[in-house]
């Protein structure tokens, strides 16, 4: 349990909580098997209630809020929530304001449309419209929310035997183990494909050069400036990889590069050597029997 303490420090948990009005229901397989040979877009096994392009750009804020989410932290063991690295607080927290205000922007264009997307749906679906089917209150069909949890160990408790106590004191060491081994091969995965992909850019497609842009290393260098916040776990072999990439990339430039056939070449294999030892590095972790 010791060994978790300095993570209680440098980290905590992250939930993020949306929902959308699930504008469709199914359909009765009577009802299905009467309408089956209709070419209807509305009518899939379920009957959507209104035009679902007028929900995408609702549900495209929530995706953009939980890629932001995943981008910025580890994967914990437990369904929708999140590790975050403290340091990347203030920046994850103005992210998720922007992307709420933003998703309650389109939730309040699809409140204009309301009416009309329900004449619509009246209109396409003729008897199997359902005025039930419609809310009075659209808004309260939707959500955007998180909150943050910190970190620690099972507290003793007059309530707790010593025996459950004990229990839950296991089980904690067991989620934590579990977690640092998640967020070690999550770290090491993204590291190769970010590396793979400035592989693919540097070598030759059928003979000819593929085109360096000024944008190639961006994701590597990314990856290396936010790495040193998320390797939370210490992961010691990543660290010397990540190491290895700076000193192959360090000085090189996209503008170098494209008249540079040596040069390039040389970056290619460097990084091709690099791809290779980290995923060894992956295959050679050690696992957990869960």
């Amino acid at each position: 349990m010791d060994d978790y303490k300095d993570i209680f420090n440098r980290a905590c948990l992250i939930q993020l909580s949306s929902s959308v009005w699930q504008s469709s229901r199914v359909l009765n397989q009577k009802v299905l098997a009467q309408k089956i040979g209709q070419d209807n877009e509305w009518l899939r096994g379920r009957k959507f209630l209104i035009n679902p392009e007028l929900l995408g750009p609702i549900k495209t804020a929530v995706q953009q809020a939980r890629k932001t989410v995943q981008k910025y932290s580890l994967p914990f063991p437990i369904t929708s929530i999140y590790l975050i690295p403290k340091e990347s607080l203030a920046q994850i927290d103005e992210r998720l304001q922007y992307f709420k205000d933003r998703f309650w922007d389109k939730v309040q264009d699809f409140e204009a449309l309301y009416d009309v997307g329900r004449e619509e749906a009246a209109a396409v679906l003729d008897d199997l419209f359902n005025e039930s089917d419609y809310p009075t209150d659209i808004i309260q069909k939707f959500k955007f929310d998180w909150r943050y949890f910190e970190l620690s160990t099972p507290g003793k408790s007059k309530i707790l035997s010593p025996e459950v106590y004990q229990r839950e004191k296991d089980k904690f060491t067991s989620l934590m183990e579990e977690t640092r081994e998640l967020a070690m091969v999550a770290l090491r995965e993204e590291f190769s494909g970010v590396v793979t992909n400035l592989v693919d850019r540097l070598t030759s497609n059928n003979g000819k050069p593929k085109v360096i842009s000024s944008g190639m290393f961006n994701k590597l260098h990314e990856f290396l400036d936010d790495f040193s916040t998320r390797n939370i776990f210490e992961d010691e072999k990543l660290i010397e990889l990540t190491e290895e990439a700076k000193s192959v990339v360090s000085g090189i430039s996209p503008y170098g590069l494209k008249y540079n056939d040596v040069m390039r070449k040389k970056i290619a294999n460097g990084m091709t050597n690099l791809s290779d030892a980290i995923a060894n590095a992956i295959e050679d972790m050690p696992r957990r029997k869960l």
